[in-house]
């Protein structure tokens, strides 16, 4: 689809991506995880504290992930309470 502004372009899905697309961007995101992973280290920063920074930005960056996270824990806990007899089951 072609816009007069490139920020206004539909990105592809995954699946509507090529193979060559696909290698392209994996090797991207392989140099800029390097880049972060460089950075941390160089500031000292602890892999687990690296890891958690990298999964809450990747959480910020989609959304939708994320609230199904979140419903998930809450089902989650509906079914502990219920299993525990603090929550009647409907």
């Amino acid at each position: 689809m072609a816009t007069d502004h490139p920020h206004t372009e539909v990105e592809k899905k995954p699946a509507e991506r090529g193979a060559a697309d696909r290698i392209q961007l994996a090797s991207k995101l392989d140099r800029h995880l390097a880049q972060a992973a460089k950075l941390a280290s160089e500031y000292g920063v602890p892999p687990d504290a690296f890891a958690a920074a990298a999964w809450h930005a990747y959480l910020h960056a989609s959304p939708a992930l994320a609230e199904h996270i979140e419903r998930l824990q809450f089902m989650a806990g509906i079914e502990e309470l219920r299993n525990t007899g603090r929550l009647a089951k409907a």
